[in-house]
């Protein structure tokens, strides 16, 4: 007969494995806990194993990381596309806002462009194409007295501003939408400035290309494609005034003092033209073009904008101070439907003295002139 086992040995087994099953579940209640076998202070008994807790780490919050992500992103494509999923709309929207773009409406989308970019959108397919500028101080001379006078005016929003002048393409559509009815006559440049009877923006007296910008029309063919293109898009769009078209062209300015860089920037009496004007002022170079040329064939200006010295001259929507009345405002606060406007920026047919950015001319605004167009501008009002 065998010995008796131990007391301790008949034990029950369940319970030995409930006992260890509950010191398990102990150990995973306290994941952040850990045992160490650190030494005891200098001159202490050891008293074995103590409990070292490591700090938790703060919840994690999904709202205030999207609210740093915003603040830390320069990108304006990833902004957009937090925006366009609904994204915190009023942090997405400030933050591009602080980052210098600006929110507009073309074509039925809506956009943010940072004015000076030189970054282009249109208002529909055959819409002349457009760019952003943005505000500033104005500063200029004007001589019309007998002493030239500095004007500083100020533009307090950015604005859009055509890229190119308008073209011939632009003008067809509109003529064939709106049945606006040109009548015959222009006046042509050479050998005399004088009216021809039979010449129109179809017909200015020379050859053109569908890119050409549109000749022969008079300031109030330009309010009309402009009052028409206002009603197609539900944008307002309009001439520029004296001080933007100063404003838009100011970055050029040197090119525009520098008789033999003006071959680079825009179309101009060179030496193509001189072959057949022998008596003409011309530039020390050659542009390649003895009339008008397709818009953009020149170097842009730094905010994107072609053909402001040379090709045609501009009409804008400002009439001549009274050079009668000293220190008058300008731009005049009223002009008169029949008073003269000015033209800015030179043509295919001037010198270079008349390429300047202060030069200007000014015209009758029902005069067609084979040496005048237009460039339109556009507000920001959404």
């Amino acid at each position: 007969m065998s010995a008796a086992a131990p007391v301790s040995a008949r034990r029950p087994a369940g319970r030995r494995a409930a006992f260890g099953a509950a010191l398990g579940a102990l150990s995973l209640v306290l994941p952040v806990a850990a045992l160490s076998q650190a030494p005891p202070p200098s001159g202490s008994a050891s008293t074995g194993p103590t409990l070292k807790l490591t700090p938790l780490a703060p919840p994690w919050d999904p709202a205030a990381e999207m609210v740093a992500r915003i603040a830390a992103t320069t990108d304006r494509a990833a902004l957009l596309e937090l925006l366009a999923a609904g994204v915190d709309k009023r942090r997405v929207t400030a933050r591009l806002a602080a980052l210098g773009y600006v929110d507009l409406a073309a074509d039925g989308k809506r956009l943010w462009v940072k004015p000076g970019s030189g970054e282009s959108f249109r208002d529909c397919a055959d819409c002349p194409e457009l760019v952003l500028v943005p505000d500033g101080d104005v500063r200029m001379q004007l001589s019309t007295g007998a002493t030239p006078r500095q004007v500083e005016v100020a533009l307090p929003q950015p604005f859009a501003v055509g890229r190119f002048e308008v073209t011939r393409a632009q003008y067809r559509v509109f003529v064939q939408q709106s049945g606006h009815v040109v009548e015959l006559g222009c006046h042509v440049r050479a050998p005399v400035w004088k009216l021809d009877p039979t010449l129109s923006w179809q017909d200015p007296g020379f050859p053109q290309t569908d890119s050409d910008p549109v000749a022969c029309v008079s300031h109030g063919d330009a309010k009309a494609y402009l009052a028409w293109l206002s009603k197609r898009t539900g944008q307002r769009y309009r001439l520029l005034t004296d001080p933007e078209w100063h404003h838009v062209a100011a970055a050029s300015a040197k090119d525009m003092a520098d008789p033999a860089r003006l071959c680079a920037i825009g179309n101009g009496a060179d030496e193509t033209a001189k072959q057949a004007m022998p008596s003409w002022t011309v530039a020390p170079c050659r542009d390649g073009f003895r009339t008008t040329a397709p818009v953009g064939s020149f170097a842009a200006s730094p905010w994107g904008l072609s053909d402001l010295s040379g090709n045609l001259w501009e009409w804008v929507d400002t009439c001549p101070p009274d050079p009668s009345v000293p220190g008058q405002p300008f731009p005049p606060p009223i002009c008169r439907e029949e008073e003269g406007r000015i033209l800015r920026g030179g043509s295919w047919a001037d010198p270079p003295t008349a390429r300047r950015l202060d030069s200007r001319i000014v015209s009758e605004p029902g005069i067609r002139d084979q040496v005048a167009g237009f460039r339109v501008a556009r507000d920001l009002g959404n």
